[in-house]
């Protein structure tokens, strides 16, 4: 039997795994969507300070290394061989240092760099710069690292110097610079408490001109990078995770639910089996007492379940009202034999020993305490609805359902059996009873369901003739 706690449980055990699961994809779903939306910005579209460029996410500042130009100047700009390439030449120190401002990580990022004028760049440094030119109308794309050139054959246009390669590049040529994964530098974590999470890009770069002070301005380029943010930052994730607890202490919760009910269950098929014993026991007591009554205890018992079920009572009451009207008859042991097994009619006196097997019954009962009101059955089963019975002359519904219920019963089972002093009386004899004594002997709501159940043939007779025969 399932309790409203039980049901309870089963519900939410169908719609938390629901709720979780689909919650689980949907949040999987969109931090990956997040994770792998790459994202682009382009530097002429930034906030912009003299040597900063601000976006949402992250902030560019990109300025000759120590905030002013330190340049120097270069006379007579030659390569190796000596031949004039430039008369004088400004060489800078220039730093791209990219911020992150965001509350997640950045990754897999690339800064590309356009130029706003003709220069060459003598020395790089960390990652790797992939260059493009543009020389009648042909791209050469190349990627170096210069502080390490000597490694490279160079196929890209330029010249080799005391000081190292030159790149020429053009205007509106570009590089990208492409981090470092073994200096940590694809990934930069947020900034946090005022320290910066970084990365510094560093090249020099030559300019034929000959002012000591004058600094590139570099306005045009592109920033594609991925947020990678963890799926703990995502409040949902920890509600999900509250109703995944909840789910999990719900399923523990039915499983020991369901344990204790099997052993519940397993207990009362045990104390139904040893009650059944019990009372068994008691009716073959009975029956020996008086074999002409064979039987009789069991079928009241069996008509008492059915009318019970026919008023609607739980389960467990029907169960209950069986066992009662089972041993409505006990009280009979106390009866002498003589009395019990007289083929004629009782005497007066012998109709009011007989008449004491009710209040015997109950008192016999009186300790049996594992079924409620087992001492009514036996007390009450003689009780009339016009309060005429005994053995206390109760009336209507002062009479507990039990005895109104084992009166019918009982008195429609010694109709329908024979007995040593008669055999069963007709069919049409008992059903025309039942109905002149609805209201007198018997309550007219359950004489209403008996003889229902007479009518759909879930209770039979054993004569089925149609003649009226009078009782002796």
């Amino acid at each position: 039997m399932k309790t409203k706690n039980g049901r309870s449980l089963l519900l939410l055990n169908i719609i938390l795994p629901i709720i979780v699961i689909v919650g689980a994809a949907a949040l999987l779903l969109q931090n990956y969507l997040y994770n792998n939306k790459e994202r682009v910005y382009q530097l002429a579209d930034a906030e912009r300070t003299e040597t900063e460029f601000i976006f949402d996410d992250i902030t560019i500042k990109l300025a000759p290394r120590a905030g002013d130009s330190g340049s120097w100047a270069s006379n007579y700009l030659k390569d190796k061989n000596g031949t004039l390439i430039y008369l004088t030449a400004i060489g800078t120190i220039y730093e791209a240092e990219i911020i992150n401002t965001s509350q997640d990580t950045v990754t897999d990022w690339t800064f590309k760099l356009n130029m706003p004028e003709e220069m060459y760049v003598n020395n790089t440094w960390n990652g790797d710069f992939e260059y493009h030119q543009f020389f009648n109308a042909e791209e050469k794309i190349q990627s170096l690292n210069l502080a390490q050139y000597s490694r490279y054959d160079i196929k890209l246009m330029h010249w080799m110097t005391p000081s190292g390669a030159m790149i020429r590049l053009l205007k509106d040529d570009f590089f990208i610079y492409h981090p470092n994964d073994d200096l940590g530098e694809n990934s930069i974590v947020p900034e946090r408490n005022n320290s910066v999470g970084g990365v510094k890009v560093g090249f020099i770069m030559y300019t034929p001109h000959d002012d000591i002070g004058y600094v590139i301005d570099f306005s045009s380029g592109e920033f594609k990078y991925h947020l990678h943010r963890s799926i703990t930052k995502n409040p949902f994730f920890w509600v999900l995770g509250g109703l995944a607890v909840v789910w999990f202490s719900c399923l523990i919760s039915t499983i020991i639910i369901r344990v204790n009910l099997k052993r519940y269950e397993e207990q009362k098929n045990r104390d139904r089996k040893t009650i059944e014993q019990t009372m068994q026991t008691f009716v073959n007591f009975i029956e020996a007492k008086d074999p002409s009554t064979m039987g009789h205890s069991l079928r009241v018992a069996q008509y008492s379940k059915m009318l019970a079920q026919k008023l609607n009572f739980s389960e467990l009451e029907c169960d209950q009202i069986y066992w009662i009207a089972l041993m409505h008859d006990c009280g009979k042991l106390y009866i002498p034999d003589e009395i019990l097994g007289k083929p004629g009619r009782l005497t007066d006196e012998e109709y009011e020993i007989m008449k004491k097997h009710t209040t015997y019954g109950s008192e016999i009962l009186r300790d049996f305490t594992a079924i409620d009101n087992i001492r009514m059955g036996a007390l009450c089963h003689h009780e009339r609805f016009d309060g005429k019975g005994y053995p206390n002359g109760m009336a209507g519904e002062e009479i507990p359902m039990i005895g109104r219920i084992i009166c019918a019963s009982d008195a429609f089972d010694a109709m329908n059996s024979r007995r040593c002093y008669r055999e069963s009386l007709p069919m049409d004899y008992i059903i025309d009873e039942l109905q002149s004594n609805k209201g007198k002997q018997f309550d007219p709501q359950v004489i209403d369901c008996l003889l229902s159940l007479i009518a759909s043939g879930d209770i039979g007779f054993t004569n089925t003739s149609k003649n009226k025969k009078n009782d002796d």
